[in-house]
């Protein structure tokens, strides 16, 4: 199997220590755990939730296992929709609950935000705002991972063709992109919202564009010496010219490294990546960062220079 595919959709989207398509490498070799949970303390949302549970996907044949937080809720037509939330009390929970409120206090309810399903499905929960696409489409997946993403993103759809135009505006180089996104949507205030986790969708945004994203991906496991892991990680991202993202996982180190720098894709600009020097994104503006770089919200700039600060 080739490294690339070890990370798997949803090692990063989980926060979990095992990689799902060594998890789920073929139809019907996992099953669904479903427990209810009470609803988490404090949560604000602009719809009331109906439901949450923990789903445990386990793979029969090993018994590994990972774990996922889906709240389920109905919008103003009474149409049943779930998000995956994180895991209730931790940092990636906090920080979505910190960009949800900072959304609601922008009060700009005819906003539209361009980002990857699962976190559209997180902004319509949480805040109400209209986003382009909430529902993936069934060719993001390879056949023998369908059945397990339609229920984990609630169904299938864009009949449109909206994340097929995302994935295909994020994977160019193109300086003059963020200026082509707002004619093509004009007559709308447009947001663009990245997360780090993005990444944990990159064999879908390369299915749907049909071009290769410049990275590689490497997992560093836990040595009891984090110097010595640290240490490695960069080495090892010396070895294509030092940029690279390291997340934490469950047991250790998730490290992305680029394959080239000029140009890269968009969607790797705007990811925190530990560029040796800032760089200044032309036509979009900053508006909203999240501790730790892992919820970046962009706006087209419209005045004359550039701007990548708040």
């Amino acid at each position: 199997m080739p490294r690339r595919l070890l990370t798997g959709g949803l090692l990063l989207l989980a926060g979990a220590a095992l990689l799902l398509w060594a998890l789920v490498p073929e139809r019907e070799t996992w099953t669904i755990e479903k427990t209810p949970l009470p609803i988490p303390p404090g949560l604000v949302s602009h719809y009331p939730p109906e439901g949450f549970e923990r789903w445990e996907v386990e793979q029969k044949k090993t018994g590994r296992r990972l774990t996922f937080h889906v709240i389920h809720y109905r919008d103003t037509g009474g149409r049943r929709r779930q998000a995956i939330l994180p895991q209730p009390g931790s940092a990636a929970w906090r920080a979505w609950m910190e960009l949800a409120e900072s959304l609601r206090q922008r009060k700009e309810r005819d906003a539209l935000i361009l980002t990857w399903w699962d976190n559209a499905q997180r902004i319509d929960f949480l805040t109400g705002i209209p986003v382009w696409t909430r529902r993936p489409p069934a060719e993001a997946f390879t056949e023998n991972q369908r059945d397990l993403w339609r229920q984990l993103s609630g169904g299938f759809g864009d009949s449109q063709g909206h994340l097929k135009r995302l994935a295909g505006w994020l994977s160019r180089t193109d300086e003059r992109l963020p200026k082509a996104i707002e004619e093509a949507l004009s007559g709308r205030s447009i947001h663009l919202l990245i997360s780090s986790d993005d990444l944990s969708h990159v064999n879908e945004f390369e299915r749907l564009t049909g071009r290769k994203l410049p990275l590689d991906v490497r997992i560093f496991p836990s040595t009891g010496n984090l110097h010595g892991q640290i240490s490695a990680v960069q080495a090892w991202a010396q070895e294509t010219g030092g940029i690279y993202l390291p997340q934490a996982i469950p047991g250790g180190i998730a490290a992305w490294r680029l394959k080239r720098t000029d140009p890269a894709p968009l969607l790797l600009q705007l990811l925190p990546f530990t560029y040796p020097e800032p760089r200044p994104m032309t036509r979009l503006k900053l508006v909203y960062h999240s501790p730790g770089g892992k919820l970046n919200l962009y706006q087209p700039f419209r005045g004359e220079g550039s701007d990548h600060s708040q």
